[in-house]
């Protein structure tokens, strides 16, 4: 048990006893004393728990999938949240808890139902096809954040994981038609990726035609006092809704009172005109209203259409953005006396719609005057849902583990420090590494006249601080090659030393309107600071504190993962994997293992371990080759199949391996059982600088969909066939190299 509920159990107790002791207690005024500060002590503790309760049901509650239509995840969280309660579930899916009899009758309600998509098309190749459903895509960017990241696929046996597809990083410079010079993205142009080969193994996964699809949602506090994620405002209205009907009892309602979780209103609202029908009529309906806006969060403010009940300063009438009625309703809403409500909110119709805890508990007041005031408020209790489907997998349980570990350690060009000390930690026993001058790692083992040099880089995209402005919020300026926009209106994570800072990437000024795909200001990002001096007192540094997005390695099918940075954490894998076996009384000749640094920058790191490697006689860059192996039929290059094996990496952007080591590469492929493929791809390796001074360049791949994006793809057994190369490299007789 926790200590401070264990404290507060405790003082119950003592106050409990004390209470019922003898009135004489007056007469000792130290004693009276001190039942007044435990009494006020066991007040304020309790109000923080039903704080805590309230921001971890707005975190998980946020997590759900109700893409209007398709309400039940979050239809299960409210039942499961109010297990004990009277809670009915009609045909329309609407839930209702009816409280009290007979007049006057009140309807409170907020919606269950989101925006959302569902798939429309299943193609041979088995990618899936998309259209959104319903009402509140709202703005010109409200498809394009979809793009390049994880969704959910809510199916009939649970929750699959996919990724909404991006073009590759690398190929941008490539493309007659660059993605950067178009106009936004549109929900006509995107696929979504499961990690599957055709139609039927899309069927084996139990995806079906008209699943409905949403992001994987990753809610985001910040400072214990604003959440964001997608459609915050109806989700923290749901969670405000179930708080008021946790604490209500016969005894405090005068006549009938309610309460609706609704379903539908962005396909055709019947939901809340069900309800009006059959439980109704009402002599005051009281409904949370999600087009009601103002960023004025925080504020102690409540939005409404202006019909209050009583008098406040703490109402902002606001006309909402689009009516929620249905030109064939059953119901005349002209005639119906309807108080709305919203929440003020910063980002909204974004993954990162932003509310202030504050205003959620101010709605919960406000539905609390206009039920009457509640004696015995209770906490919310905690649902338990289980949404996922989760399939167990029987191979690559090694290479799985060891690539989910780097995969989630950061680290952003110039800040390695993290992921270079659990590389160490993975070395074996034998193993006696150094640390260069410029942070690589440095392994060397074996004798022999030959020298062998493999590189891999630790390094990962992202983003450093560049300004802090006046009002706290960070510019960013890029390390690496991405698409900005992808980043944009979503999830973030600031580095401070070994701490992380919750924080959202802002969307663009005018994001609602604009007509450009590519953002063209610097990004950036709201941490919660107000301040300057807050942004340094939480540790802010210029130029050195880095910020990304969170992380998280997604096996999408029995082959295939997802994650953001497989460039280059699957070449570190591949080099750790490659020394797990290795017996040093079969190695000839003496061979170099380099974890490097600021690849990402200006192969900055490798540039000082060639200086220092100027007698190997051939190099190995091991990185990602960004394959053409996606959805996208328009490009016409690096064109090495996902699951087909290790690729030798003979053309890139800026070198081209000799028809000797191509050949002596396959020759070696071949003897050993070892499936390769090459080919032609864009971008560089950390081979450029050991070129200067005389010593081959051959790069060693796996090909990877979506290059520099949150959502790249590989696949196991190329992976595993690039260790068995690596391995047949190190254990070969030593020869010459041309």
């Amino acid at each position: 048990m926790n200590q401070k509920i264990r404290y507060i159990s405790s003082t119950n107790t003592l106050i409990s006893t004390l209470r019922n002791k003898s009135m004489s207690c007056i007469k000792h005024p130290v004693l009276l004393s001190t039942i007044f500060v435990l009494i006020a002590f066991n007040a304020v503790a309790q109000q923080n728990q039903k704080k805590v309760n309230l921001i971890e049901n707005l975190y998980e509650f946020s997590k759900t999938s109700a893409v209007t239509g398709r309400e039940e995840q979050a239809a299960l969280y409210i039942k499961s949240l109010l297990e004990n309660a009277d809670l009915k579930e009609d045909r329309l899916g609407n839930l209702v808890l009816t409280i009290g009899s007979g007049l006057p009758k009140r309807l409170i309600t907020a919606p269950l139902d989101e925006p959302g998509y569902v798939i429309s098309e299943i193609q041979k190749d088995g990618y899936l096809r998309f259209n959104p459903i319903g009402m509140g895509h709202i703005g010109n960017l409200y498809h394009q954040f979809l793009e390049g990241h994880e969704v959910q696929i809510s199916t009939g046996n649970g929750a699959v994981i996919g990724v909404s597809t991006v073009p590759s990083a690398h190929f941008e410079g490539l493309r007659s038609n660059p993605e950067r010079l178009k106009t936004p993205f549109t929900w006509q142009e995107g696929y979504i990726d499961v990690g599957v080969s055709d139609a039927l193994e899309v069927a084996q996964k139990g995806i079906q035609l008209l699943d409905p699809i949403t992001l994987n949602k990753k809610p985001t506090l910040i400072n214990k006092a604003y959440i964001a994620a997608p459609s915050m405002r109806s989700k923290a209205a749901a969670i405000a809704l179930a708080a008021i009907a946790t604490g209500i009892t016969k005894k405090e309602i005068d006549g009938t009172l309610v309460i609706a979780w609704t379903s539908l209103e962005l396909i055709n609202g019947k939901g809340i005109e069900a309800i009006i029908n059959e439980h109704g009529p009402f002599s005051q309906i009281h409904r949370f209203n999600r087009f009601l806006e103002s960023d004025k969060i925080d504020e102690k403010i409540l939005l409404t259409n202006g019909i209050v009940p009583g008098n406040s300063t703490n109402y902002l009438n606001v006309k909402p953005k689009t009516s929620f009625t249905n030109p064939v309703a059953t119901i005349n809403f002209e005639n119906q006396v309807i108080s709305e409500i919203g929440l003020p909110c910063l980002y909204p119709d974004t993954p990162v719609e932003m509310v202030a805890i504050a205003d959620i508990e101010n709605l919960i007041d406000h539905w609390t005057q206009v039920i009457g005031g509640l004696s015995g408020q209770k906490e919310l209790g905690k649902a338990i849902l289980n949404i996922n489907s989760t399939t167990p997998h029987a191979s690559f349980i090694d290479e799985s583990n060891l690539l989910d570990e780097l995969i989630g350690e950061y680290g952003v060009s110039k800040a390695e420090k993290n992921i270079r000390n659990v590389i160490l930690n993975k070395l074996p026993k034998w193993a006696k590494p150094n640390i260069d001058s410029k942070g690589n790692i440095i392994l060397t083992f074996g004798k022999g006249d030959n020298h062998t040099v493999f590189i891999a880089h630790m390094d990962e995209t992202g983003y450093v601080v560049d300004t802090i402005e006046e009002d706290g919020k960070l510019i960013l300026k890029r390390r690496g090659g991405m698409l900005p926009w992808v980043w944009e209106a979503q999830p973030a994570i600031i580095h401070v030393n070994d701490n992380k800072i919750n924080a959202v990437f802002e969307p663009r000024e005018g994001y609602m309107v604009t007509a450009k795909r590519n953002i063209q200001a610097p990004l950036r990002v709201n941490a919660g600071f107000n301040s300057i001096d807050e942004a340094k007192a939480a540790g802010i540094e210029v130029g050195t504190t880095t910020v990304t997005m969170p992380k998280k390695m997604i096996r999408l099918s029995e082959n295939k993962a997802t994650a953001r940075g497989f460039d280059d954490r699957a070449g570190c894998a591949a080099l750790l994997l490659s020394l797990k076996n290795l017996d040093l009384g079969l190695v000839n000749q003496k061979v170099t293992f380099v974890w490097s640094v600021e690849e990402e920058i200006g192969l900055n790191g490798a540039s000082v371990a060639a200086a220092n490697l100027k007698d190997a006689n051939i190099v190995y860059p091991i990185d990602t080759y960004v394959s053409s192996d996606d959805p996208y039929l328009e490009e016409s290059f690096a064109d090495c199949k996902l699951g087909n094996g290790a690729v030798i990496r003979v053309l890139e952007s800026i070198n081209f391996v000799s028809r000797v080591n191509l050949k002596n590469m396959q020759k070696l492929a071949k003897e050993n059982n070892i499936k390769v493929q090459y080919g032609m791809t864009s971008g560089g390796t950390d081979g450029q600088p050991f070129l200067g001074y005389g010593v081959s360049s051959v790069p060693l791949s796996w090909p990877g969909r979506y290059s520099h994006s949150p959502i790249e793809i590989m696949d196991y057994r190329d992976i595993n066939n690039l260790v068995l190369l690596i391995s047949a490299i190190i254990k070969k007789q030593s020869t010459s190299s041309n």
